[in-house]
């Protein structure tokens, strides 16, 4: 029975001589592929390898970009103004907490407290 094979590529058939003298070279699945299209395929191969490791190169620079971006130097000053935020919620939950009674106290502290940390966090600006 003759058995026709055609490069899964080029569409272009292969006799039983090409494939056997090494012109022609089956892959995975029962595919074959002529030696003109497997010498295009191991080219754009190459150069996708090529362009994998600029586009790696290229997203690396761009996440060391982010990084220093969004880099600040945390100082005593900026982490003493985060505690004391955390001392505002504190207190107005107190305020909440005891609003049948001195209200007034607990509010004032909490403005005090806010004000201190809005300080610490321009300072250094």
């Amino acid at each position: 029975m003759l058995e026709i094979r055609v490069c899964a590529n080029c569409k272009r058939s292969l006799s039983k001589i090409d494939i056997e003298s090494g012109n022609a070279f089956y892959q995975e699945g029962g595919k074959v592929i002529c030696g003109n299209c497997l010498a295009g395929l191991t080219k754009t191969e190459e150069e996708y390898e090529k362009n994998d490791f600029v586009l790696e190169a290229i997203l690396s620079e761009v996440k060391n970009i982010n990084r220093t971006l969004t880099y600040e130097p945390a100082s005593w000053l900026t982490i003493l103004a985060a505690v004391i935020q955390c001392f505002v919620f504190g207190s107005l939950i107190f305020a909440y907490l005891h609003r049948h009674g001195d209200v007034h106290s607990y509010l004032l502290l909490a403005l005090v407290f806010q004000v201190m940390a809005l300080t610490f966090f321009v300072i250094k600006k």
